[in-house]
């Protein structure tokens, strides 16, 4: 099978991620792929190095006449030239240009890994509900919010959640970090891996450390990594530890080159996003490593984290439940281990580039005998 894919972003993101990902997969596969991406994103970048074949000097989010009578027979010639069985847009912007460079002749897929809600207007309507013959779902959640704004009468629908390349996380060796930060070895040794953006809550962390007695505060320390962000950084978040009285059992690093050395050292991922996470790659990374998770009940998360089976899921609006998690983590610190096996288990069931190749292959050809029967 050959697929033409579109994820015009301009950062590193969820969407990304997944694009990257399942383009690899396919690959791997034997199927042909066409990759269009954003100009000089992180996405055209990583493309051209792994070698996947595509056009990476659109710009599909440009307001200029003339950049978009260009994207448009750009996607037109490489319709024509590489000749897909399916096309399958991850970005609004491609979605709408395959929409009507395509006009219904091929299957049009749109795969959703964002948690934004679509808007309703006539034309996103026309777009969706008469020139789209099937829709992906990184995650169940996004779903609802779909059929809350469009009617979708011959458009089939799936849930496709991401899967990790279990390649890339092989054994490694522990790491140092204990060692590197001062944290005593009798300490539950935890981390959340996120950039410090508000919709990542690194908060709602501070705010449960508070509401725990010292004594139990005493008996972990919790290192926080990521990329500083312009709404917020790691500073912010130490003045705000201070003005709680639990900056001493925080740690800060910046984003880490490789965390693979870290997920094998810690006794605990924690996940505190309030917002996003259509795609939490971070609770596969854990999973991979056989760490279990503390997460928050936002979109995918739940779905990748059971409760009491591989980890805790907690309100993401309530640090009380996010202190009685790490209470419960710490009571059950011996059982631990077997918690993060079963998240290797559930990881290596659900959750591996493989699976997430071989269901969205079985999607585009759902929608490719529907659609050959509908002409």
């Amino acid at each position: 099978m050959r697929i033409l894919l579109t994820c015009h972003v301009r950062f590193a993101s969820a969407m990304a991620w997944y694009t990257f990902h399942l383009a690899r997969g396919l690959i791997q596969q034997g199927h042909g792929v066409f990759l269009f991406a954003q100009r000089n994103s992180p996405l055209s970048q990583r493309a051209k190095t792994e070698g996947i074949f595509g056009d990476f000097d659109r710009r599909f989010h440009s307001s200029d006449p003339l950049e978009i009578a260009r994207s448009a027979r750009a996607l037109g010639r490489a319709i024509r030239e590489f000749e897909p069985d399916v096309l399958n847009p991850h970005c609004p912007p491609g979605h709408a240009y395959l929409a009507f460079v395509n006009k219904g002749r091929l299957p049009l897929i749109r795969t959703v890994a964002e948690p934004r809600s679509p808007k309703g207007n006539a034309m996103n309507k026309l777009i969706h509900e008469r020139r789209t013959d099937g829709m992906i779902y990184s995650t169940g959640s996004s779903l609802p919010r779909y059929e809350r704004v469009f009617l979708f009468q011959n458009t089939l629908q799936r849930v496709v959640p991401a899967g990790l390349d279990l390649s890339m996380f092989p054994p490694v060796d522990r790491g140092t970090f204990r060692e590197q930060l001062a944290i005593p070895e009798h300490a539950l040794f935890a981390a959340i891996v996120a950039r410090m953006n508000p919709e990542k809550g690194q908060e709602l962390l501070i705010d449960a450390l508070a509401m725990l007695p010292e004594e139990t505060r005493k008996q972990m320390v919790i290192l926080l990594t990521g990329d500083d962000n312009q709404q917020r950084t790691a500073a912010d978040l130490k003045q705000y530890a201070r003005s709680r009285s639990v900056d001493e059992h925080l740690r800060f690093l910046p984003r880490l080159p490789d965390i693979r050395p870290l997920l094998t050292e810690i006794d605990l991922g924690i996940i505190t996003s309030v917002r996003s996470e259509a795609v939490c790659r971070i609770a596969l990374e854990y999973m991979a490593y056989s760490k279990p998770i503390i997460s928050t009940d936002v979109n995918v998360l739940p779905e990748v984290v059971y409760n009491n089976v591989n980890g805790w899921v907690v309100s993401s609006t309530n640090p009380q439940e996010l202190a009685d998690a790490l209470v419960s983590a710490l009571k059950h610190r011996r059982d631990l281990p077997e918690f993060g096996k079963r998240g290797r288990d559930l990881l290596n069931a659900q959750f591996t580039l493989e699976q997430m190749t071989s269901k969205t292959l079985d999607f585009y050809r759902e929608v490719e005998t529907q659609h050959g029967q509908r002409k």
